[in-house]
This record gives structure tokens, sequence and C-alpha cells, in this order.
């Protein structure tokens, strides 16, 4: 992803961690972080992407969602379970070049500690890569690829950017990135993600976002939501 030098060259190494919460994140030897916060890993994916995300749309009846970096699933089983629970219609897309393997996914705790959707989660994992599964309302499509590399015709309401942190990938938060990623959203769509970093509230004003910052997850201070504007980039 990096133009200037290729990221990640150590073989990977995912190592299992419990969070506050009782939930499971796993720490990337890779990128030297976790997947998740450690105060709560299913804390943190409902407060900075499912409850904003149906809270924007609240009347909207079905909501088309990217989220780029798949990683453990707990970000789209949590969004096909708020689907259910709040009777909408889901289309979710995922990108993820680097997928988890199923020796380690097998294990993370998230359906026991919901106490519910363990078979759903299994099957988010197991589809195969470019094929739409329907589960009740929600359909699923991942896919094995950089953000960068992603074409579709397909517009989306919503775009859970869940990275490794800018320092850890840098590439992927830049101008060039999210003038990439405005081009997928609706006018009026939003980018939502865990870093409000200066250097990435910069990138997505500069890509042509109005950028909000509210409270992050647990004893972070902020996160961003990211409004494409009408008139920023024509597709």
């Amino acid at each position: 992803m990096n133009n200037n030098s290729e990221p990640y060259r150590q073989p990977e190494c995912r190592r299992l961690q419990l969070t506050s919460d009782r939930s499971h994140t796993l720490f990337s030897t890779k990128a030297g972080q976790t997947y998740h916060s450690a105060e709560g890993a299913i804390m943190e994916s409902l407060h900075v992407y499912v409850s904003p995300a149906f809270a924007h749309f609240r009347d909207k009846p079905q909501l088309d969602v990217l989220e780029i970096g798949f990683g453990t699933g707990l970000n789209a089983l949590l969004t096909m379970l708020e689907a259910e629970k709040t009777n909408r219609t889901v289309y979710y897309e995922t990108l993820e070049p680097d997928p988890v393997p199923e020796s380690v996914y097998t294990r993370l705790n998230y359906p026991d500690v919901l106490g519910t959707g363990r078979e759903a989660f299994l099957t988010l994992h197991r589809s195969a890569d470019d094929q739409q599964i329907a589960l009740s309302s929600f359909r699923f499509v991942k896919r094995q690829i950089r953000i960068e590399a992603y074409r579709t015709g397909r517009l989306f309401d919503v775009v859970y950017y869940d990275a490794f942190s800018p320092d850890a990938q840098p590439e992927l938060w830049t101008r060039e990135i999210f003038e990439h990623v405005s081009r997928l959203l609706r006018p009026s769509g939003i980018l939502l993600t865990y870093s409000a970093k200066g250097t990435v509230k910069q990138a997505l004003r500069e890509a042509g976002f109005e950028v909000l910052r509210l409270p992050g997850a647990g004893s972070k201070h902020h996160m961003l939501k990211a409004i494409r504007k009408r008139e920023n980039i024509e597709r």
C-alpha cells in the first residue's frame, strides 16, 4: 500500500487478548497494535461505528455500508444484529486484504458475550470472497482487496473506516485515499472512524469532507464523523 516502502514484511502473528468488556481483541505483530480498544472491543465497535450509523440514518429503511478492514468481523456481526433489532435492510460490503485465519476467528468470543450470533458470525467469516450471502435482511459481501484498488458502481451511505492507526498504516490515511472513499459515498453520506488525529482531520477536509469531532469510545477523547459534501468530488 505504501508507495515508498513495502509494509509488513515479518510473518504475521495474531494473539488473542481479553478487553475490559470481556470481549476479545487480537494483537497484530505486523501492525504492532490491537484490532480494538483494550477498554472493550464490543463497546468500541458500537460506539464508533454501529450506533452512529443507525442514528444518523434513523429514518432510512435500508442502509448500504462499506467497511474498510473486516478484521475480526465484529463490526459486521453487530451491524447485522442492529439491523434485525431495528427492522432495517442492510447491504454490507467489507474489504480485507489480510484475512484472519480460521484457527483464530473460531476462538473469538463475541457471540458468547452477546448471547447470540454464533452461526452467523462463522458464516460471515467462511463466506467465499466476492459472493453475496443473505442472512435474513442482512446482505453481505467480503472482498480480499485493498481500498485503493477497489472499484464499484455502487454508492454507500456509510463507510466504517477501521484500518490500523495512522502510525501503523500512514498510507491509508491520506487525502488521496479519502478522495477515493468520497467517490464511493452518496452525497451527504458519512465516514466514521475512531481516529481523531490532526493529520486525519486535515486529510479528510482536503478531500472535501465536513469533519465533526465526536466523543470517543471509553477514555478516548474524540472520534470523527466526516460528511461528504454535495459539491465535492464528482464521480
